[in-house]
């Protein structure tokens, strides 16, 4: 499995994406990016672990952000208040697994959402045995 881009998420987003129970990151565009991509932790400079973006759905209604809260896990009264009012397009994440060791990166300037990662932190996740076996 090769994995050249990564994508940066704040706490407490990211261990809800790798334990599981969040499915969907919510942006405020859509993407086109599909596939495996690593996950790193805002402001770590390590990527933690990895996830397979499937899909987008967006922009989303307050009532269609309210049916899909066990997905996004934003609660309904944060979103109504405004805060994540932006935060519309889901993106859509599956099968997300927390690396045992983490993989650092060389953060290019300017990159703030999509990180391409440098070879050897490529190379680094092409040779972990944790995502050898979803290969």
């Amino acid at each position: 499995m090769k994995i050249e881009k990564a994508l940066i998420v704040d706490e407490p987003w990211i261990s809800k994406i790798l334990n599981g129970t969040k499915t969907w990151e919510m942006r405020s565009t859509s993407a086109k990016q599909r596939g495996w991509i690593g996950l790193i932790r805002k402001g770590s400079g390590h990527v933690i672990g990895v996830s397979k973006m499937v899909g987008t759905d967006g922009p989303l209604s307050d009532q269609k952000m309210i049916e899909n809260a066990d997905k996004h896990h934003i609660p309904s009264e944060i979103f109504l208040l405004g805060k994540f009012a932006r935060h519309r397009h889901a993106w859509i994440m599956s099968n997300a697994v927390r690396l045992r060791l983490p993989v650092p990166y060389q953060h290019k300037s300017g990159a703030v959402i999509w990180v391409t990662l440098d070879q050897q932190a490529t190379d680094a996740l092409a040779q972990d045995e944790t995502l050898k076996a979803l290969a």
